[in-house]
């Protein structure tokens, strides 16, 4: 029986990684925040989308390729940048980017991604965009933007929706060590829960053994996870502001993409400061549980920075077929995060190039059922019930 076979949707993945991963592992990739009403609201949104065929078509080969910041991509996709993504599964940073090179869609390494700038840069090659969280500290943003550049990333993503740690209930739950406000450390909850996962501990020994920040490290002392927590508190909460946007606008010569935008007023800021595209993002539900749906505010940033500055979209996205609600919905490109690691941490290495196939068929099998060949098209099939 092939992948195919067996796993037909990224939905039939998720059984597979939650036996697979420790349970504060597990809390990280899928927990919200609050009740996780933001998460299921996002997913609920996008599925309420409803798109209306043309018939008569005859025989419809739906051209996929898009063209982004002046790059034609294969695809209408990529992936997003996934924090902490070698903690959910060890090495993933490695697949996610040789799967995007190879399929030539975007793959954005994260600053908080555990493996490097200088490690994955020439594996993406000219698909590799880094995604910036900015720094209290002006000088190591400084240097991220020239390590990035200087290893080919060619678009910078500056993460706006994260002002500040969010609560993140589940993991606190599960004994999450890192990323849900608690102090980084290895307990003993922790170390029984790796030990009853062994698949998930050996991938971690083999891989190095320990999670670390790689792009960050140098610029402090990774002895400890003390130092790191001390580091992470204090120079990645609540930098960004329009000042600096600014003079990160001024120091990256490349496209910059500000993500986590979620109303045309900032939209409009955001356009006027010098940013190239938007990504339309509630940060996956993962900050704050009342957010509205990222889907629901797309028409409206759409009207107020008009048609020609690149949309992409983001959160809730779990198939071929939402790809196209969100394209439909007015979205130039999608990018999807949790997707791609629910392959990952469920098959390991063979998971993204399997994540791949299966959002690409449902893609343009959604195309072809809705008799459109142009992905341009896509709005004309959107319904007004919806």
């Amino acid at each position: 029986m092939t992948l195919m076979q067996k796993y037909p949707r990224v939905r039939d993945l998720l059984p597979l990684a939650k036996r697979r991963l420790p349970p504060f592992v597990h809390a990280y990739l899928a927990a919200g925040t609050g009740a996780g009403e933001a998460v299921s609201r996002n997913e609920q949104r996008l599925a309420q989308i409803e798109l209306l065929p043309v018939f008569l078509r005859g025989r419809v080969t739906p051209d996929l390729s898009t063209s982004l910041f002046g790059k034609t991509y294969d695809l209408p996709f990529g992936v997003s940048p996934i924090g902490l993504s070698s903690l959910i599964w060890p090495g993933a940073e490695r697949y996610l980017a040789r799967m995007a090179a190879k399929a030539n869609i975007p793959y954005a390494l994260s600053t908080v991604a555990g493996d490097s700038i200088e490690a994955i840069g020439p594996v993406a090659g000219d698909n590799g965009w880094f995604q910036l969280y900015a720094p209290n500290d002006k000088v190591i943003m400084q240097d991220l933007l020239s390590r990035a550049r200087n290893n080919g990333f060619s678009t910078l993503v500056v993460t706006a929706d994260v002002p500040g740690p969010s609560r993140r209930e589940d993991m606190a739950r599960a004994g999450a060590p890192i990323g849900s406000r608690n102090a980084m450390s290895l307990t003993p909850r922790v170390f029984w829960q790796s030990m009853t996962h062994p698949t998930w501990a050996l991938a971690a020994l083999q891989n190095g053994g320990k999670f670390r920040f790689k792009n960050l490290e140098p610029y402090y002392d990774a002895s400890s996870f003390d130092n790191v927590t001390q580091f992470i508190g204090s120079q990645l909460n609540g930098s960004l502001d329009w000042d600096y946007l600014n003079e990160i606008r001024a120091a990256w010569d490349g496209p910059l993409i500000l993500k986590g935008i979620l109303n045309g007023q900032d939209a409009t800021r955001a356009v006027a400061a010098g940013v190239d595209g938007l990504i339309v993002s509630n940060h996956g539900g993962r900050q704050l549980d009342a957010v509205p749906a990222s889907i629901d505010l797309l028409e409206a940033i759409r009207s107020s920075v008009g048609p020609k500055v690149p949309l992409l979209f983001d959160s809730g996205v779990r198939s071929g077929l939402d790809i196209a609600r969100a394209l439909a919905a007015g979205a130039d490109f999608v990018m999807c995060g949790r997707a791609f690691m629910y392959g990952v941490a469920a098959l390991g290495e063979p998971g993204p190039d399997h994540v791949l196939a299966v959002l690409k068929d449902e893609l343009e099998n959604t195309m072809v059922q809705l008799g459109l060949e142009r992905l341009a098209d896509l709005p004309t099939a959107l319904s007004r019930q919806s």
